[in-house]
């Protein structure tokens, strides 16, 4: 039970929080989001995200609970504010809180074997040999309706009259090479792709057909989001989710947004990466309404093979990838989802000059070729301890897209 302070503390928050997401700014944002994923962008948008909370001052010190399910809508309550008061850039502040509904048993392949040492992790190598892959076995997903209905009682309690709660489904992630390289090393897949390829073709035909048996499941427990508002740090409002065939109940894959990559194929061919990653997935991506492809890889070279899928809309140009060249390969027909260098913002100094000139490139890039751009500042391991840089990063970055 929360005391009177930690009620009306998280009451406070939750004002706070509907204020915001009734600003009419909320529903231009979206509108923005929409013209963009449908292909015909007003402008580039613009996200930070993946923060480094421990170097920003957003209140965790002030945290009223300890623990729990009201200590997580705290939290989220307040990095909320902290992002639209200081660096919001194309964020949107629905007039609801969504609670997940609850999922286990739901990770393809074995247990992680995981020894931690800080802020490093190392996993044990698995899955050897391929008698070991033909022996997995697709999890039977477990859901659990009662916690659900008691979680969403006791947020809307004490959020009643000041922000409505709503119980959502949830996403899933569709990298499946980055699940099997948690099981195998990546310089070990590497070396398969030469050495043992009928190993590797085994091994992810393996995991699709698991993954579709656990997709199978999360169509018929209806855990699946329809037209959710993010897909991989991005905005994902757009008019084609989800789809005719809704019943407004149970929602399919073809109703929602998932993601794929294949980050360890970064120096991988194109042949290659196209038979051992788009081939082998297309039948699980092809399911979705729509596909955010690429995280960490560069992708300027495969954009010929990504065609193969027919649900992409955004393919990611990681800090790695030529965007000129990218922009040109597109030429107008996915967005391309840029990734920002952030490793600008973890110098000894901050480079206005450095951050607008690659920003400048990538727009002026996507410009010329018709093609769609958006701007994604992630994976911010640091930023010297100066929030400030995220807020000079945001005017600039507005700057530079005509905002």
């Amino acid at each position: 039970m929360l005391d009177k302070k930690q009620r009306e503390t998280i009451r406070e928050l939750g004002k706070r929080y509907a204020q915001i997401a009734a600003l009419p700014r909320q529903q231009q944002t979206i509108d923005l989001w929409r013209c963009h994923n449908a292909l015909k962008p007003v402008r580039p948008m613009v996200r930070i995200d993946q923060l480094p909370w421990d170097e920003l001052p957003w209140g965790g010190q002030e945290m009223v609970t300890q623990e729990g399910l009201l200590h997580s809508i705290e939290r989220r309550l307040r990095m909320t504010l902290y992002v639209w008061e200081h660096f919001k850039v194309d964020m949107v502040v629905l007039p609801w809180l969504g609670i997940e509904k609850t999922v286990r048993n739901a990770k393809i392949g074995p247990e992680w074997k995981v020894e931690r040492k800080g802020l490093s992790q190392h996993y044990e190598e698995q899955l050897t040999t391929v008698e070991e892959v033909r022996a997995l076995k697709t999890p039977v997903v477990e859901v659990d309706p009662e916690l659900d209905r008691q979680r969403l009682a006791e947020v809307s309690e004490v959020l009643d009259g000041v922000l409505p709660v709503r119980l959502v489904g949830v996403g899933r992630h569709s990298g499946l090479w980055d699940r099997i390289t948690t099981l195998i090393s990546p310089e070990r897949v590497l070396y398969d792709l030469a050495d043992r390829p009928e190993y590797i073709a085994e091994l992810i035909a393996r995991f699709v057909e698991m993954e579709h048996g656990v997709l199978d499941q999360y169509e018929e427990l209806g855990l699946l989001e329809p037209a959710p508002q993010e897909v991989h740090c991005t905005g994902a409002f757009c008019d084609e989710l989800p789809s005719g065939d809704y019943d407004g109940k149970k929602a399919t894959a073809k109703d929602t947004w998932t993601f794929s990559m294949a980050q360890m194929f970064s120096e991988v061919s194109p042949a290659m990466h196209e038979e051992f990653d788009i081939d082998p997935i297309k039948s699980l991506l092809d399911r979705y309404g729509l596909v955010y492809y690429g995280c960490c890889e560069p992708l300027h070279n495969k954009i010929d093979i990504i065609r193969k899928l027919k649900t992409v809309r955004k393919i990611s140009a990681s800090p790695w990838a030529n965007k000129p060249i990218m922009a040109e390969k597109i030429h107008g027909d996915y967005v391309m989802s840029a990734k920002p260098n952030p490793a600008f913002l973890a110098m000894d100094s901050f480079d206005e000059g450095l951050v607008r000139k690659e920003l400048v490139e990538t727009v002026e890039s996507c410009r010329k070729h018709n093609t769609p751009c958006e701007l994604i500042l992630k994976d911010l391991s640091t930023i010297r301890n100066d929030p400030a840089r995220l807020s000079e990063w945001e005017r600039i970055a507005m700057e530079v897209v005509g905002a």
